[in-house]
């Protein structure tokens, strides 16, 4: 238990002392602002029987435990559809009917205290219907609070992953431009072998061409100003990558295609649906005819709508599979954001990847 709290401080504790800090000033504004009105009660209702310190300590205590909670494990999780609304609304009733009891209990104790003092004079006391009413305001206060502060962070996040994604696509390109070969001098060069291949054998100098095609598509020959293609580009390179593969397994590939094409206008990011078809070639099994490789596009008026399944491979998992995924989520949360929705499925025969993307929202 002791190591579980020491891991949880080491990997939250900036997190703790910014709550802590806030709970702080929180405090000490509300005494100010208390004291100015009334010195007399605000020295009392501050200090009461257990002291000014212990006091502020456990203000601060409760608030960066509450605050904690309702921006960490409440609205942050619910923001990111992390965890289902009905187990946030629950921690959040919990929270907030512990705290209730807690601070209500406290006021009856100090009041019955206060009643058996000569000092303090009853009438001058906050009415215990009174104190409920004015924790209810208060949770509600600090709900607002937490909220913002989580808005705030959510921003900051994707923020981040903004910057992140920019790097390493940075990174990516100033690599491509170290390694690339000449591309017009790649082009002519393929354009030579087609050409003298052509005679020979014409399926092979077929698989060139295509070739040919899909890098030039990959060096971004086709990309509009924004930074995406035509969907047609794509599903155009897309079936290419899945015919060379067929020729490099003789055709021996289970591979059923299916699209319905309603709406052609549709631009997205280049390259995604393309990678989602090399990482089943690469990671899956396509030789058992009961399990083929299902391709599946549909698109209507401003929606495009992509699933591919196919049998897990009994090989070892290349790390590159992972990578790969992730990176294509992060480019389709920061292009299109809540407007997609990118899911990847991993079973014990299948790995499914489902997208969609409504252009409209």
């Amino acid at each position: 238990m002791f190591s579980t709290a020491s891991t949880f401080f080491k990997l939250r504790y900036k997190r703790l002392i910014v709550l802590a800090l806030f709970s702080t000033f929180f405090f000490g504004t509300l005494f100010l602002l208390s004291y100015v009105v009334n010195p007399e009660q605000t020295t009392r209702n501050f200090i009461g029987q257990t002291g000014f310190i212990f006091n502020v300590l456990t203000f601060v205590v409760e608030s960066v435990i509450t605050h904690y909670i309702l921006i960490f494990e409440v609205i942050l999780p619910a923001m990111r559809k992390e965890r289902s609304w009905l187990k946030v609304l629950l921690v959040a009733t919990l929270l907030f009917l512990v705290k209730f009891a807690v601070n209500y209990g406290s006021f009856l104790l100090e009041r019955r205290s206060q009643e058996h003092s000569s000092s303090v004079s009853s009438d001058r006391s906050l009415p215990e219907g009174s104190m409920g009413w004015l924790l209810l305001i208060s949770y509600f206060f600090v709900l607002v609070v937490s909220f913002s502060a989580a808005l705030l962070v959510e921003w900051v996040h994707k923020d981040k992953e903004r910057i992140i994604l920019e790097k390493q696509k940075t990174e990516a390109e100033l690599s491509a431009l170290k390694h690339q070969i000449n591309p017009h001098f790649l082009f002519n060069s393929l354009s030579f072998i087609y050409g003298k291949v052509f005679k020979l054998d014409k399926e092979t100098a077929d698989s060139v061409l295509m070739l040919a095609n899909i890098m030039r598509y990959a060096l971004g020959k086709n990309t509009a100003l924004d930074g995406k293609v035509n969907l047609m580009d794509e599903l155009e390179n897309m079936k290419n990558v899945v015919e060379i593969n067929q020729r490099r397994h003789n055709h021996g590939l289970n591979i059923t295609y299916k699209e319905q094409i309603d709406d052609q206008s549709i631009t997205i990011l280049p390259l995604v649906l393309i990678t989602l078809v090399e990482n089943a070639f690469k990671h899956g099994d396509l030789h058992d005819p009961t399990y083929p490789l299902q391709i599946r596009v549909n698109t209507s008026v401003n929606e495009l709508t992509f699933e591919i399944i196919n049998k897990k491979g009994k090989g070892i998992k290349e790390l590159s599979n992972g990578v790969g995924l992730q990176n294509i989520s992060q480019q389709l949360k920061l292009t299109y954001a809540e407007s997609c929705t990118f899911l990847v499925e991993e079973k014990d025969i299948h790995f499914r990847v489902f997208l969609n993307i409504n252009f409209q929202v």
